[in-house]
């Protein structure tokens, strides 16, 4: 293949992933009353309520790969939600949601989800994250992941975050949700470490993360990954990602202190 084919091939691709975001229609959740947006500022650890996920970000990405990620995560989200029901039909949102990722430039490996197993007759979801996450985290990764949860179990249930991220991750008895920790690699690449999760249970389920699930009447399931995002990909499909959005950018990105 030539040099002049490879352009070809590249500007085909942007030319399809553009025609593929102008398509996709997304989904506005009913919430009581909408956050603000957010600023997440550069080069500091920092962390968003980002719709049914958390990320937290460590000191070695500037603003606009944060906004880049927060950006692309809502949009997968949002536009996987209204082709497939989030908690009832996870196997084609999640198979929906790494399609958006991909075509705006992530590198996403399926989505392989294994069953939860936990001892004891009752357990939180939070240390079940940790401990997901420890297996392909770094350190500082790890770090940012444990202070935005213990940042959001530390706001009153009424905070907008709290309302933002637990009527956008749950039902009373169903949910699905991710906790990503993202970096910079070695090669100047940003990485995110996602745990993903969804579940049934038998009560009806409160502060998801913290909540005190029955083992006996709880069925949970989660997968690991770790994404890359191509800059140059997604630099040519930035702009209509935010048109896309719009306003809901605002409405369901929030951020959290940590």
């Amino acid at each position: 293949m030539t040099s002049s084919d490879i352009e070809v091939e590249r500007k085909q691709k942007v030319t399809d992933s553009l025609q593929f975001i102008d398509g996709l229609e997304l989904d506005l959740p009913e919430m009581n009353y909408f956050p603000a947006g957010v600023a997440l500022q550069a080069e500091e650890e920092s962390a968003a309520v980002v719709a049914g996920s958390v990320v937290a970000f460590t000191d070695g990405l500037n603003g606009q790969q944060k906004s880049d990620v927060l950006n692309s995560t809502l949009l997968a989200q949002l536009a996987a939600n209204k082709k497939f029901d989030r908690e009832k039909d996870t196997d084609k949102w999640y198979g929906f949601y790494r399609s958006v990722l991909e075509q705006v430039g992530w590198v996403v490996p399926s989505f392989s989800f294994a069953k939860l197993s936990v001892a004891g007759s009752r357990f939180t979801v939070d240390r079940a994250v940790i401990a997901l996450l420890q297996a392909i985290a770094t350190g500082s990764e790890l770090t940012v992941a444990k202070a935005a949860i213990a940042a959001l179990k530390a706001l009153p249930d009424r905070d907008r975050r709290v309302v933002l991220f637990e009527s956008s991750s749950h039902s009373e008895k169903l949910g699905n949700f991710q906790i990503s920790a993202c970096g910079v690699s070695a090669r100047d690449t940003v990485v995110m470490k996602i745990g993903a999760f969804h579940f049934t249970t038998s009560e009806r389920v409160t502060r998801v993360l913290f909540f005190s699930f029955p083992r006996s009447s709880t069925t949970m399931f989660q997968s690991r990954q770790t994404m890359t995002l191509n800059e140059d990909v997604y630099e040519q499909v930035r702009e209509a990602i935010i048109r896309k959005l719009g306003d809901k950018a605002d409405k369901f990105i929030d951020e959290l202190e940590i």
